[in-house]
């Protein structure tokens, strides 16, 4: 059975997207029995440094590569080989154990030069000839992550995508990689305001996407964007043990907007545990500090996998 893809998208940072796709990974994975891949995609590579140490990525990346030199070989027309940049059970546990069943294929700063090349299908052309070849060009820089993910998808049962805080052509990728993507939001004024544009946008590369099928002769729907999956609402502030008022009325204001199907029931709050966990490259549950144990305490993340089992 090939695996459930799904992309956290956003295209402002700061909003958790990084942490929410590691902590879903590592409790699919650690509590619930899934195979799971993570792959970074943002060439911050901040998933990849919660995974593992700079110095054995580096050791990696000089060894092995990244997803940057999957990148180079698709566009120079060879094998991708996804099975060899696979990094196994990169996390550490405390006890020197690995952390099971779970990978990545960790991201590079030097994919930040491709993701800028988005591309366009729009234009005059001398002959349709013209117009059916650019539009293969443009659905093919956007198939990498489908024929990358395709080589193991059967290997996993979840893979999970980090993308970086835009919509350029590697979040593009993603998003017709994917089934669902999933939208991390902090619950304010212009937050809210974003996730509308970003929803919209998400919609009109799926417009794109079908017009440059038509275009190229194919059928459209080997070709189709992710749908929204859910909004999951992050660094909710609280006061004592209630959610301050302006974020609780922006969450219900989003769930009136979208419907309460489009938004998790759970959400995380801003709590320092995470950032404390984050510097050993530690699930919150796996961390001992006192701060790491509160936040762990609140099964946030627990609850948002049982969520999205449920949904997905």
């Amino acid at each position: 059975m090939a695996a459930k893809v799904l992309a956290f998208i956003n295209y402002k940072g700061g909003v958790a997207k990084t942490t929410s796709a590691y902590h879903v990974g590592c409790w699919l994975a650690g509590l619930k029995n899934k195979r799971v891949l993570l792959i970074d995609i943002d060439p911050q590579t901040n998933l990849t440094f919660l995974c593992a140490s700079t110095e054995d990525w580096q050791r990696r990346k000089d060894r092995v590569g990244t997803i940057a030199t999957m990148y180079k070989r698709y566009l120079d027309g060879n094998p991708i080989d996804t099975k060899r940049y696979l990094w196994e059970n990169p996390i550490r546990l405390r006890d020197g154990r690995r952390h099971p069943r779970l990978d990545l294929v960790p991201c590079d700063i030097e994919l930040i030069g491709e993701d800028i090349a988005v591309g366009q299908i729009a234009g005059v052309y001398p002959s349709l000839e013209m117009l059916r070849k650019n539009a293969r060009q443009f659905l093919r820089d956007r198939d990498f992550l489908v024929k990358a993910i395709h080589e193991v998808q059967d290997k996993y049962d979840y893979v999970l995508i980090d993308c970086p805080p835009n919509l350029y052509l590697m979040t593009q990728n993603a998003l017709v990689a994917s089934h669902h993507y999933i939208v991390t939001a902090i619950p304010d004024h212009l937050s809210t305001i974003g996730l509308n544009i970003l929803i919209r946008k998400v919609n009109e590369i799926g417009e794109l996407m079908t017009s440059a099928a038509g275009f190229a002769g194919r059928p459209a729907d080997n070709h189709r964007v992710a749908e929204l999956g859910a909004v999951l609402f992050v660094r909710v502030r609280i006061g004592g043990a209630m959610q301050t008022i302006a974020h609780a009325s922006k969450m219900e204001e989003v769930r009136s907007t979208l419907g309460t199907r489009k938004c998790f029931d759970t959400h995380t709050t801003e709590l320092i545990g995470y950032t404390e966990a984050a510097e050993y490259r530690l699930p919150i549950w796996f961390h001992d500090s006192d701060n790491a144990r509160r936040a762990s305490q609140k099964q946030e993340y627990p609850n948002i996998v049982d969520e999205i089992l449920e949904m997905f």
